[in-house]
Formats: structure tokens, C-alpha cells, sequence
């Protein structure tokens, strides 16, 4: 109610209490194996096999799922998450050094022998911020070995981590092949000036290889207590009074100094007390953070590297990998599988919001009871997540003991598994045929089939082709079809101008002996939709007051979109009465729900089952006896 205070007139805006509630995609499949490339124990989405290509390093013959993901977008998949597990990988890690000092720790991207090919070249011109000191290029080798391709640069960097070019910042933030640390032996200090890592120079005139360091472990810094000196006259006694007392014969000077003693846009050198003798290395002036036990890579004092002849070096020189990257192989089915505490395997899918078809296309090469210790746990994620899983039966089964394998597997809703194996043309074997996995190939005919009729719609039949399949592995006729089919194993059949399809549409609950009411994939499938698109879509019930206007408005937002359903052709029925009911009322929700906080709401619906025997009546007419 407005609060009146002048005659005039008022508008009020009144909620109308219509919450749309949205369907959830469908058909984002998540894929689980051994990949040559990416971060491992990761879901990471992609959207289409070029992604695939650049994350995980595309085809590989060791990599079911690269042929999977690769199936999966040619038959018309759009969204697809990979979960790359390996063991024994390596990281491919690099050092850059001031001279001899550790001042950059590099890691490659993601483990594998790819980061082996990776070159890393420090330059310190052109720096066009006045703020940085430095640019980081990372260069990749190609096959042939010589030559090197530019794949980043990154530019105007610095070690100060109070800078927002601070090169951790700003590398780890945007690079795809590299992750930076600041090495733990570089240190800064307000109360000082970074030294190069070793004071080395002649403390006898006479012999020219002996040297000296302020400790034979770390970088010289100097920071002299807690206090800062008060000019350029005091740092430099006490700087002289600790290199004195390490026994050496050494003196600093200053250049360029003003009438205040601060050497301004000069620097220190640190020489010999010997007449005539000097140092390469320098102490130079600049900003807190600017200044690092670095000045060989030119990171201090505005990028200029001080030696005797005040020089500044362009570039430094392409850095290797040291120790190098592994690929690792291919993890059995307890790394597939992985842990649900780490987050591991396939429950790094925890860490998705939604996924609905699983895939783990290495169970096709593993032994019976492997591939068994995988598809159990996985058919438990899939039902906790309201997702469905394309089971891959080891390439061992025939189709004596096919059914065998499928009633020791599973006896789940969530699951449908398929037989026999396709064969696609291998790009990485001069096109020649490879018997592999089908289950990529089928979720890509989920996803289109999603696309073009809706998820209640049987992803098979004549429209479920299966594109870039050249053939199947065993050929199935109508009779072994017959023994198969109700015994809830999805047939891949090749019929004349049809070419090859998928002629079966149960879950591995689809036995007929069962006659369980989700015996079939869009029954199913449709269920979880529903079930996930009203679990998203209902959340702003929380909360709200538990009464009449409440259950209203619940009724209301339920029912135009279980409507929306029915007018697309997913429910049974002529009218929306026929084919779903939402109900949400005192009979629903009594007083003793209401008292403990809870609302129960009541969603039927009436799906469309498949018309999977189609049965013709032919009868002669006797033509007219009269």
C-alpha cells in the first residue's frame, strides 16, 4: 500500500507471482579417461572438437575418449565435459636465472611431454610501461625441431607483487600453456637495495679466480635491521661494515650521487678496495618490489641491466624444460573410478553443476570384472546427479554373452548399454578402419535427436544414423536382434538406404521379465528433465510463507510449464487434464507438514512410450456374395 501524503494520484507495482521456469539442457555429456593432454582430475567444458584439440591435444590411438569426444560433435553433440585421468604424468618445469640464481619458477599449463617443446625467453625491451621492468614471450617447437612459433606474450611485467603488473598476477591469469611462482630465494624489502645473486670479484690483484659470496647459500640483500637508513652516507657505511665483516676486501661505491648523497637514477657498485679493481655486479636504486636479486635479466632500476659499460641487453636466451614432462598412460579402472573424498576420476564431476550423459569409453578395453568395477560406481554418480550413462561393454562380449555381461553390469534406470562396436575410419592410420567404443556416436545422436524432436523423443530409429561410422563390428539380423532386445541390449543395426542406426531404445532396466515403468531411454530421460528443470525452478519456494497464495503460485508456475510440454508434443493425452496434474493444497501440505516447515508438491505426467513393435493386420476382402 502506498503511503498518501498530497492529493494526486499513486501507482503501485504488484508482483504477479509468475516465476518461468526454464528446461535444462539435455545433453551435456561428460567424458572420462586418459587424454596426451590437459590439467588431469578436471572437468573442463568445451564446445566443440577444435576445443578439444587445443586443450587435450586431439587424436591420440592411446586415447578411447579422443575418439569418443570426436564422434560425439560429428553426430551432433554441442556441449561436452572432459575429465582427463592419466598416472604417472610429469609437469614440464623451467627456471629462469640471474646468473646462477633461481628467480622464476615456470610450470607448464598442465602435465604432459607437450611442455617439453615449450621456450621461454625473457625480453627487456620494448617495455613500454615506466611501472615494468620486463616481458615474458613463451614460444613452442615444432616437429621438425627448429623452428619456433610465438604462442604468448606477455608484457610489461614485473616482480613487484604490489604492481598490478605483477607477474604472477598477470601470467597466471591469462596464459594457457605456463603458471609462474616468484622463486622463495627472491626476497624484497623497503629498507634495502637488491644485490645479484653472488658477490664475485678479485680480492687479490694477483689471482683473478678467487671470489667471494656474504654466505654460501642465499642472495646478498641488503636490509640492515628493522630500520631504514636516513641517506645514501649511512647505507653506505653500513653496507661496508658488513661486507668487512665477512672478511672481504671490498668497498661500495656510489655514482651519479646528489648533494644529499642519493644516487638518484644511479647505482651503486660494489669494487674491490684494491686500486684499479671492479665488480659486474651492482646494487641498484628504484621503487619497493622494483628492485630484484636479478639485475642480469635487466629487472631493476626500470629494466636496465648495469655492468661496467652500462649497457642494457635485449633479450635473454630461450629457456628448456628441466626436469621435462610425462604424458603418463592410461589409469585402470580404481584411477577411472577415483575418489570421491579427492574428487578424483569421475567424481571430479562433483564439481560440475550439470551434466546429463556419461561416458567412459575405456571400459571397452578392459577385462570383464574392470570394466564392472566401473560401471557400478559410475550408475551411482549418474543417479545421485539425474544424469544417464551410455555403458560401453568390453570389445570381449559377442552376442552369446553380451546379455551375460549386461545382468552382471547393472539393473539401472540410468543407464542403456549398446552392441556391437562401430568402426570409424582412424585419420591417424591412413583412414583405415578402427573397431572402437560406440558410446561417443551415441550421445551425439542423443543430443541431436534432443535438438531437432525433444528429449521424449527414442534416440533411434530410422533418423538415429550414426554418422561417421563405417560400419559395425558384428552384423545383427532380425532374429539375434529378437534375443537381444528384450533382454535390454540396444542393437546397432545397418539396414539398406538407411545405413547404419541405433534400433533399440531400453534402459538396463528394459528387461520384460521387469516390466519396470522406465523400461525405455525417453521415458527416463524425460523423467530427469523434469526432475532437474523443477528442482532449479522451484527454488525460490524456500522460505516464502507456507499457505494458500504460496501453493497458488506454485500450482500456477508448474503448470505453464509442465503446459509448455504438453503443447510440444511430450505428454500424452488431447487436453493438458489428460496429460499432467500439479497438485499442491491443504490435502498435499497438512498442518503437521506446514508446522515442521515443509511443502509437498505432487507432479504427474503421462509419457509418450516409443512405438517399438509396429504391428500390420492384412486381411482379403471376400468382395461382394450377394
Amino acid at each position: 500500500m502506498a503511503q498518501v501524503s498530497y492529493p494526486g494520484v499513486y501507482i503501485v507495482e504488484k508482483p504477479s507471482g509468475v516465476r518461468t521456469i526454464t528446461g535444462v539442457a539435455t545433453s551435456v555429456a561428460a567424458f572420462v579417461g586418459f587424454t596426451r593432454r590437459g590439467v588431469p582430475n578436471k572437468a573442463v567444458m568445451i564446445t566443440s572438437f577444435a576445443d578439444f584439440e587445443r586443450q587435450y591435444g586431439g587424436l591420440d590411438r592411446d586415447s578411447p575418449v579422443s575418439y569418443a569426444v570426436r564422434q560425439f560433435f560429428l553426430n551432433g553433440g554441442t556441449q561436452a565435459l572432459i575429465v582427463r585421468v592419466a598416472t604417472g604424468t610429469a609437469t614440464a618445469t623451467f627456471t629462469l636465472l640471474d646468473g646462477a640464481d633461481p628467480v622464476l619458477d615456470v610450470v607448464a599449463s598442465s602435465p604432459g611431454a607437450w611442455g617439453n617443446s615449450l621456450k621461454l625467453q625473457v625480453q627487456h625491451a620494448p617495455v613500454r610501461n615506466p611501472d615494468a621492468d620486463f616481458n615474458i614471450v613463451v614460444s613452442q617447437a615444432q616437429p621438425d625441431g627448429l623452428t619456433l612459433v610465438t604462442i604468448e606474450t606477455h608484457r610489461n611485467l614485473t616482480l613487484d607483487p604490489n604492481s598490478p603488473q605483477f607477474v604472477e598476477s598477470v601470467v597466471n591469469n591469462a596464459s594457457a600453456a605456463i603458471r609462474v611462482k616468484r622463486h622463495s630465494g627472491v626476497t624484497f624489502t623497503k629498507q634495502g637495495f637488491a644485490l645479484s645473486g653472488t658477490l664475485a670479484f678479485p680480492i687479490d690483484p694477483s689471482d683473478t679466480t678467487i671470489g667471494g659470496t656474504l654466505d654460501s647459500n642465499t642472495p646478498f640483500l641488503l636490509t640492515f635491521g628493522s630500520a631504514p637508513w636516513a641517506d645514501m652516507t649511512e647505507l653506505l657505511s653500513a653496507a661496508n661494515a658488513a661486507i668487512a665483516s665477512q672478511g672481504l676486501a671490498a668497498r661500495l661505491q656510489a655514482s651519479s650521487a646528489d648533494s644529499n648523497g642519493d644516487p638518484g637514477a644511479g647505482h651503486l657498485r660494489l669494487a674491490s678496495s684494491t686500486a684499479g679493481e671492479s665488480s659486474s655486479v651492482v646494487i641498484a636504486t628504484g621503487s619497493f618490489g622494483g628492485l630484484a636479486a636479478t639485475i642480469h635479466m635487466g629487472l631493476a632500476n626500470g629494466g636496465r641491466e648495469f655492468t661496467g659499460a652500462g649497457d642494457r641487453r635485449p633479450t635473454a636466451g630461450n629457456v628448456v624444460a628441466s626436469p621435462l614432462g610425462a604424458d603418463g598412460t592410461k589409469g585402470v579402472a580404481t584411477d577411472l573410478v577415483g575418489s570421491e573424498a579427492d574428487k578424483t576420476g569421475i567424481y571430479a564431476l562433483l564439481d560440475v553443476d550439470l551434466f546429463n550423459l556419461l561416458l567412459i569409453p575405456e571400459t571397452f578395453d578392459m577385462s570383464i570384472e574392470q570394466a564392472v568395477a566401473v560401471v557400478q560406481p559410475a550408475v551411482g554418480l549418474c543417479e545421485k546427479r539425474r544424469a544417464f550413462y551410455i555403458v560401453d561393454a568390453p570389445s570381449s562380449r559377442t552376442l552369446t554373452t553380451i546379455v551375460g555381461w549386461a545382468n552382471s553390469a547393472s539393473q539401472s534406470r540410468n543407464a542403456a548399454t549398446y552392441f556391437p562396436a562401430v568402426r570409424i575410419a582412424d585419420p591417424l592410420d591412413a583412414l583405415r578402419p578402427r573397431t572402437m567404443a560406440p558410446s561417443g556416436t551415441l550421445a551425439g545422436v542423443y543430443a541431436r535427436t534432443d535438438a531437432t524432436r525433444g528429449v521424449w523423443k527414442a534416440p533411434a530409429g530410422t533418423d538415429a544414423t550414426l554418422n561417421g561410422v563405417l560400419d559395425v563390428a558384428v552384423p545383427v539380423n532380425d532374429l539375434e536382434n529378437g534375443q537381444l532386445n528384450p533382454e535390454r541390449v540396444n542393437v546397432l543395426r545397418s539396414f539398406p538406404a538407411y545405413g547404419r542406426v541405433a534400433w533399440g531404445a531400453r534402459t538396463m532396466k528394459g528387461s520384460d521379465a521387469q516390466a519396470d515403468e522406465y523400461k525405455y531411454i525417453p521415458i527416463r530421460r524425460l523423467a530427469l528433465f523434469l526432475e532437474e528443470s523443477l528442482y532449479r525452478g522451484t527454488q525460490w519456494v524456500v522460505f516464502e510463507p507456507n499457505d494458500e497464495p504460496l501453493w497458488a503460485q506454485i500450482r500456477l508456475n508448474i503448470g505453464a510449464f509442465m503446459n509448455g510440454l504438453f503443447r510440444q508434443g511430450a505428454l500424452q493425452g488431447t487436453t493438458p487434464a489428460e496429460a499432467f496434474f500439479v497438485k499442491c493444497d491443504k490435502e498435499t501440505t497438512t498442518q503437521a507438514d506446514r508446522n515442521l516447515g515443509i511443502v509437498n508438491i505432487v507432479v504427474g505426467f503421462a509419457p509418450l512410450k516409443p512405438a517399438e513393435f509396429v504391428i500390420l493386420t492384412i486381411q482379403q476382402i471376400a468382395g461382394d456374395l450377394q
